[in-house]
C-alpha cells in the first residue's frame, strides 16, 4: 500500500490514464452520433453519454481503489477463515530488504510468532538469502508484484508475465523446485486491482489476498501509534497489513508490543495456508 518517495503517484497515474482512454472512446462515439443524428436527438443522448460515462468512471475507481472488493467473480481473502480459531495474520508488503527483514524475523522467533511476507520480485531477486531465511523461519511468502508499481494498467498478457516472472524468482530464492505450487499467494501493489487482473492471477494459481485490519503504517506515525490502532481493534481472524520500510522503522520497533497485545488478548500470529482459502 506504501507509496515511496520516487515512485509516480499510482492513484493519479490510474485516474487519468483511464479518464483519457474512456473520454476518448466516448467523444469518438459520440461523434458518430452526430454525424448520423438531427441536433434535437443528439443533445439529450450526449448527456445521457456524459453521464454514463461519469458513472462508470466512478463505479470503476470505487472496486479499483477498494482492496476488499472482490472483482471478476474471483475470491477475495480478506480475513481466515472461522476454524482457524484464536489467530490472526500478520502480513508485512515491500521486502525483503536488508535493514529491516532480519529484524522483523527475529522479533517473531523471539515471540514465537509466523507472518507472512508479500515481497517484490526484484527485491527476491537482489536478496535471495533473505527470502531463504523466511522460509526456514516457518513464514510464508507470496507475491507483490514484479516490480513495486501498480499492476491496474496492465494488460492481461503483461499482468500474466510480469507474476510468472515475480513467482519463478521467488520460487528460486526460496529454494522451492515448483514455483507453481509453492508461491500461491498474490496481493497486488498497493492493493490496487482489476476484474482482468483477479481473473488473471486465479488462472495462473494464485489466492489474491486483501487485509481486514489496516494500521495505516504508511503514514508519519510514531510505534505507539502504530500499536495504539492495533490494539484497540484486533480480532481473532484479522489479516493485519503491514510494511517493511528501511526509511521509516516504526512498524519494526511496535512488533515487539503488538505481539505482546495479542498474546494478552489470546491471540496468536500465524503464516497464511493458502489450503485454508
Amino acid at each position: 500500500m506504501t507509496e515511496r518517495k520516487n515512485d509516480p503517484n499510482p492513484v493519479a497515474q490510474i485516474i487519468v490514464t483511464r479518464t483519457l482512454q474512456t473520454s476518448g472512446a466516448a467523444l469518438l462515439a459520440l461523434a458518430g452520433l452526430r454525424a448520423a443524428l438531427p441536433p434535437e436527438r443528439f443533445r439529450p443522448l450526449a448527456g445521457i453519454g456524459g453521464l454514463l460515462v461519469a458513472g462508470g468512471l466512478s463505479a470503476y475507481f470505487a472496486a479499483t481503489f477498494s482492496p476488499r472488493t472482490p472483482l471478476g467473480g474471483v475470491p477475495l481473502v480478506c480475513r481466515l477463515p472461522v476454524e482457524a480459531g484464536a489467530v490472526v495474520a500478520l502480513t508485512f508488503d515491500d521486502g525483503p530488504h536488508p535493514e529491516t527483514t532480519p529484524r522483523l524475523l527475529d522479533v517473531l522467533a523471539a515471540h514465537d510468532a509466523h507472518a507472512t511476507f508479500f515481497v517484490v520480485g526484484e527485491n527476491a531477486a537482489r536478496f535471495p538469502g533473505l527470502v531463504r531465511r523466511i522460509v526456514a523461519g516457518g513464514h510464508a511468502v507470496g507475491i507483490h508484484g514484479l516490480r513495486h508499481e501498480t499492476m491496474v494498467l496492465q494488460s492481461a498478457t503483461r499482468a500474466a508475465a510480469d507474476l510468472r516472472a515475480a513467482r519463478h524468482i521467488i520460487a528460486n530464492a526460496a529454494g522451492f523446485a515448483d514455483p507453481a505450487a509453492a508461491v500461491r499467494l498474490f496481493r497486488p501493489p498497493y492493493g490496487f486491482k482489476t476484474a482482468t487482473l483477479c481473473r488473471t492471477a486465479a488462472r495462473l494459481g494464485l489466492v489474491t489476498v486483501a487485509w481486514s485490519r489496516d494500521p495505516r503504517d504508511y503514514d508519519l506515525v510514531s510505534a505507539n501509534e502504530v500499536r495504539a490502532r492495533l490494539a484497540a481493534r484486533l480480532r481473532a481472524g484479522d489479516i493485519v497489513l503491514l510494511h517493511e520500510r528501511p526509511d521509516a522503522l516504526h512498524t519494526l520497533n511496535a512488533l515487539p508490543d503488538v505481539l505482546k497485545d495479542a498474546a494478552t488478548r489470546g491471540l496468536k500470529s500465524v503464516a497464511l495456508e493458502t489450503n485454508g482459502f
